[in-house]
């Protein structure tokens, strides 16, 4: 009977008739799901952000201007893989170990999803749809690890963190060292960087060359493709389309370089075509969605796992502090727009705080599922609709010694720095995080190391050890180092 009563709930949420919520819909009522996630992609670098160094991107306004442009959307890590776990469960990944990187040797195999985890994707195949996951996993490269071990019908892309774009050697690539890594990565022939087809219940994987075509092209012709199979009648399509793009190398085709002329910064140049080649593949997915005629009843999010690399110079770090491998804002907070056109308001911006978390039960809602666990995400469909209280009353982060929490405005962050306080900020009066207000106002202070702590007591220690030595960075400066 509850169960009952809350389907009808849903349903007057969604704008569905009860039948719809309690799993008797017929398949085309329910939305698909296209999920597209960047990599190392800042807010600061995206036009439709508004800020004065932004790339162009008027595929990626397209989603806003048709949806919810959310203004403070934080990932759960600011590095790679953990994030990807947090998004994909609804869950913060140390439940579950998940702290660091999961590693892509297979001499290390038992790092990335542990089992018993339940992707968004087991939850919505469960329930019919059909699901596709396209470009970068680096949630574990055992059999038991795998997209189609994990809820996914079909994986084209590559299980480890990075890849080239392109054979380096082609004469229609631009390769671009950038500081720390140089030219790390051009040349890998790790079997984890290698691109693949895998499908679910086939033994062998199929390897694909794609060494004259540009990878950001590639994935995108691979979700085009799926697309255009999608037919009225069949099953609703989930699909995990997760790029690349804009995370090293810096590689670009000249099509995109060529783009950007008054660049005189090679390496700048080299990552605004990269964003570029990113903006163009969203817009051919969206153009396939309209020309399918599925547009309006089709779920687009379009976020990045963390924030930009500002450590190698390429995005901006004086609008949001800091970039990836730090809880500064510039690595924790990310792009972060969804829309659905038949159920969603168009062009509207949110500022209240959300995260990577809500995502997986906002999806099930919009698709009448029920969830099978407790999750730390919040169902954001009433919230698209004018309910206007706060999302979440907490966000917590943690990497080995680093972490953060936030409440409203008020943010704690570890000081790593030898015989240093915490920082205290209020991010309303100072949204660069330049003033420590640990001692002007100790009672907030208090009260988030007390919410920290309590958080930190539900979560379990690290699964595995990190595959390097941890480093924290603030605009293109190591702030703390561990071996």
């Amino acid at each position: 009977m509850k169960f009952g009563r809350m389907a009808a709930l849903a349903a007057t949420v969604l704008g569905l008739s009860p039948g719809v919520a309690s799993g008797q819909e017929s398949k085309s009522t329910r939305p698909n799901v296209i999920m597209i996630v960047a990599d190392d992609l800042g807010a600061t670098d995206l036009s439709s952000y508004g800020y004065p160094s932004a790339i162009p991107t008027p595929n990626i306004d397209r989603i806003a201007a048709r949806g919810v442009k959310f203004t403070r959307g934080y990932s759960t890590a600011s590095v790679c893989s953990p994030s990807r776990a947090g998004l994909l469960t609804g869950q913060y990944q140390q439940r579950f170990g998940f702290e660091y990187l999961a590693p892509s040797s297979p001499r290390q195999p038992d790092g990335g999803l542990q089992p018993g985890q339940t992707l968004v994707s087991e939850k919505l195949k469960g329930a019919g749809y059909r699901t596709v996951a396209i470009g970068k996993w680096h949630l574990g490269i055992t059999p038991d690890r795998l997209p189609t071990a994990r809820g996914f019908d079909e994986f084209f892309g590559f299980l480890g963190g990075e890849t080239s774009y392109m054979d380096p050697a082609s004469p229609d690539v631009v390769n671009q060292a950038a500081p720390y890594v140089g030219e790390r990565s051009f040349r890998r022939e790790a079997e984890s960087t290698r691109i693949g087809r895998w499908r679910a219940g086939v033994a062998e994987q199929e390897w694909i060359r794609n060494e004259g075509q540009y990878l950001t092209d590639a994935l995108t012709d691979e979700a085009v493709g799926h697309i255009r199979r999608q037919k009225s009648g069949d099953p609703p399509l989930f699909m995990y389309l997760a790029h690349l793009a804009p995370h090293s190398p810096f590689q670009a085709s000249r099509k995109y370089y060529d783009r950007f002329p008054r660049e005189k910064d090679p390496l700048k140049r080299t990552y605004a075509a990269m964003v570029s080649a990113l903006d163009d593949g969203v817009g051919r997915v969206m153009s396939a969605l309209e020309k399918a005629g599925i547009s309006e009843n089709t779920i687009v999010v379009f976020t990045s796992d963390n924030g930009a690399a500002t450590y190698f110079g390429v995005s901006d770090c004086t609008r949001l502090s800091g970039g990836k491998l730090s809880y500064n804002e510039g690595g924790a907070r990310v792009p972060y727009i969804v829309s659905w056109p038949a159920q969603w308001p168009r062009g509207r911006q949110e500022s209240r705080n959300v995260s990577h978390l809500d995502l997986y039960p906002t999806i099930l809602a919009a698709a009448g599922i029920p969830a099978d666990k407790a999750l730390d995400g919040c169902d954001l469909t009433p919230r698209m609709n004018g309910d206007d209280t706060p999302i979440h009353e907490a966000l917590f982060w943690r990497t080995g010694p680093e972490f953060a929490a936030l409440m409203g405005d008020w943010k704690l962050m570890s000081n790593t720095r030898p015989n240093s306080f915490p920082w205290t900020f209020d991010l309303k009066r100072d949204p660069l995080e330049t003033r420590n207000l640990m001692f002007e106002a100790p009672d907030r202070t208090r009260e988030l190391q007390a919410r920290y702590k309590a958080w930190q007591s539900e979560m379990k220690p690290p699964a595995w050890a990190p595959t390097s030595g941890f480093q924290v960075f603030h605009c293109g400066r190591v702030v703390f180092h561990d071996q």
